[in-house]
């Protein structure tokens, strides 16, 4: 780019840990403008159905965010999130609103016990408010449980051989033996957010590759597996549904799986849904540049993460997309934007306090910025 761009479109998604996509987009702006003072920004959250998906979809499709009373993964009571997006049909909500893993102190941190139970009464205020359609953002979650939880708080029963109600939790599926549907069921169309395509059981599946991050050890990991192999078998018996297999079916300690099976919901990518929500392809098209940005950018970005998914779409749009990460552990080569600026160098962590590290997100997109336009000006910093 030989000269400073009039239209900028800034869309990050979060730092983990340290920015949130609103404040980084603020710290990218800033460093921007300097450089740029005659450009005009628009900025956008970005999210693909992890952490801060419901709060990036609400605010794009011109919706709001409400508060209601549940419990978290524990069963301790808390405040869930949830948001109303611009048509007043459709609602959303982050699966870890309720039910998520960072709520937890390290010492319930169990997904034997923890339970998406208060996800389901989250669920129940949206379908009970009168949304029409409900996508959940699934990511971030401190459960194993299949998603029998969150159907439990929608009147579904699951049942042991003795035909009393299982605890509705990862260690309650071993003695699972029967399913009851509710009558009526409830009358929502649900889209899960998803960005993982894992299946639900076996060395892939949710147990063995993400519950060991939820405080499992080996054993736990087993038995995990072991019930999510049973809600397997009893949903194909009771429901008639094989969905076990279906990528994404795993995502969320099998919560894909759970939705699918007793709600009929559609397992989407989250970054699709943001596209289509947000009319992205034609916010693109009205700009002369994107930059977007997260806190690293490493081989699990090109599995379809966000950012990268951006760049591609901006790529086949002619649209030059810059990225401003905490670090990228990838060469060049495999780095699909026009320019790209890091605070740290490969491997390295960015252990400063947030506006420390706000401040040298803005310093490094003013430096790149002037580079843009500059040729004789070093290399961004790295």
């Amino acid at each position: 780019m030989k000269q400073s761009p009039q239209r900028v479109l800034v869309m990050p998604d979060k730092f983990k840990g340290t920015l949130t996509s609103e404040q980084a987009a603020r710290a990218i702006v800033r460093g921007l403008r300097r450089a740029w003072p005659q450009a005009r920004f628009t900025t956008h959250v970005l999210a693909d159905g992890g952490e801060g998906f419901a709060a990036a979809l609400a605010h794009a499709a011109g919706g709001s965010l409400r508060r209601c009373v549940s419990v978290d993964a524990a069963g301790r009571p808390c405040r869930a999130a949830w948001g109303v997006l611009g048509d007043g049909r459709s609602a959303v909500f982050d699966l870890a609103a309720a039910s998520g893993l960072a709520q937890l102190p390290p010492e319930l941190r169990d997904p034997l016990r923890t339970s998406t139970y208060g996800s389901g009464l989250v669920l129940r205020k949206a379908i009970d408010a009168g949304a029409t359609k409900i996508v959940i953002g699934l990511g971030g979650s401190a459960t194993n449980d299949g998603g029998v939880g969150m159907a439990t708080a929608l009147g579904w029963k699951f049942l042991d051989r003795c035909g009393e109600e299982i605890a509705p939790r990862g260690a309650g599926l071993l003695h699972l033996h029967r399913i009851v549907a509710p009558k009526p069921r409830p009358r929502a169309r649900i889209v899960a957010a998803c960005d993982v395509d894992n299946p639900l059981f076996g060395r892939s599946g949710a147990a063995y590759r993400f519950a060991p991050q939820k405080g499992a050890d080996a054993q736990a990991v087993r038995e995990l597996d072991r019930g999510l192999r049973r809600l397997s078998r009893i949903v194909g018996r009771d429901l008639g549904k094989d969905l076990a297999d279906v990528p994404g079916a795993g995502a969320a300690g099998g919560c894909g799986f759970g939705l699918m099976a007793f709600f009929g919901a559609r397992l989407v990518s989250g970054f699709e849904i943001l596209r289509r929500e947000t009319r992205l392809d034609a916010l693109l098209r009205a700009h002369d540049l994107v930059v977007t940005g997260e806190g690293a950018f490493d081989l699990t970005s090109l599995s379809g993460k966000a950012p990268y998914r951006l760049a591609l779409l901006a790529r086949k749009l002619r649209v030059p997309a810059w990225g401003v990460f905490g670090r990228v552990d990838l060469p060049e080569s495999k780095l699909p934007f026009a320019r790209v600026a890091a605070l740290v160098g490969s491997g390295a962590v960015v252990a400063v306090s947030k506006a420390e590290h706000a401040r040298r997100l803005e310093t490094a997109a003013y430096r790149l910025a002037l580079k843009s336009v500059s040729p004789a000006l070093s290399a961004p910093t790295r």
